[in-house]
C-alpha cells in the first residue's frame, strides 16, 4: 500500500550532482553545500558514493 499522507525527498545533489559538474569543488564548497541543505530544512541526503 502507498502511504499518500507522506512525502520523502532525498537530495542527492552533494553526490551524483556534483559528479556532472565540470570543475571540481573543494572539500569545504562541499561541506558548505551540505550546511546550506540542512539550513534550508533538507533532512536526508546522499553526499558520497
Amino acid at each position: 500500500m502507498v502511504d499518500t499522507e507522506r512525502v520523502e525527498l532525498i537530495e542527492v545533489g552533494p553526490r551524483d550532482g556534483l559528479q556532472n559538474e565540470p570543475t571540481t569543488f573543494s572539500t569545504a564548497a562541499k561541506l558548505a553545500l551540505i550546511g546550506d541543505l540542512l539550513e534550508a530544512g533538507m533532512r536526508r541526503m546522499q553526499v558520497a558514493s
